[in-house]
């Protein structure tokens, strides 16, 4: 059986569009779920995230292994909360990385090495989205076409929630492969 960690970004919270359809994905198969919620402290992003998301989803790990200990854990990470494909890796855990900062070397690092199934969402007009850096990682990737890093590309809400359905249903098909 399968189980979520939801894990948000910055100033991207769990209720927000990417996550809130992640956990229906999950919640349409009747899954455990923890979900991360977080107060980034003013200046963390200067002195390094990585400890500080670790933390969080490894708490978040632990309280899914005792509510459903048979359960193989899945992250499914925002932003921020893509600090935790050093975690991921090296535990072996499949993952869904939304909006992946890909331009910081240890994070792409991190999920390249990493063998378990993974998904990467992102959009070519968010700057944290490196096309090449994702296809080299050799994982599932899908990209949003003019989607900036919430994934709405410019224009009608149409379009946005056509690109909101595009990753609800890579989501539902990553989730659907896992066993």
């Amino acid at each position: 059986m399968t189980a979520g960690v939801i894990v948000p970004g910055l100033d991207y919270g769990p209720q927000a569009p990417l996550l809130d359809l992640a956990s229906e994905a999950l919640s349409d198969r009747a899954v455990p779920v923890e979900t991360v919620n977080w107060t980034v402290p003013d200046g963390l992003l200067d002195i390094g995230p990585e400890p500080f998301v670790r933390a969080h989803v490894s708490a978040a790990l632990h309280r899914l292994a005792g509510a459903a200990p048979d359960a193989q854990p899945v992250i499914i990470a925002k932003s921020l909360g893509t600090y935790a494909a050093m975690l991921a890796a090296e535990q072996q855990l499949p993952a869904i990385w939304l909006t992946p900062l890909l331009h910081i070397d240890v994070i792409a690092e991190a999920i390249g090495r990493n063998p378990a199934p993974t998904l990467l969402v992102g959009g070519t007009r968010d700057p944290s989205w490196l096309p090449d850096i994702a296809a080299a990682t050799s994982k599932n990737v899908v990209t949003i076409t003019d989607g900036d890093h919430s994934l709405r590309p410019p224009g009608p809400l149409r379009a946005y929630a056509q690109a909101l359905g595009d990753v609800g249903t890579a989501i539902e098909e990553f989730l659907s492969r896992l066993p």
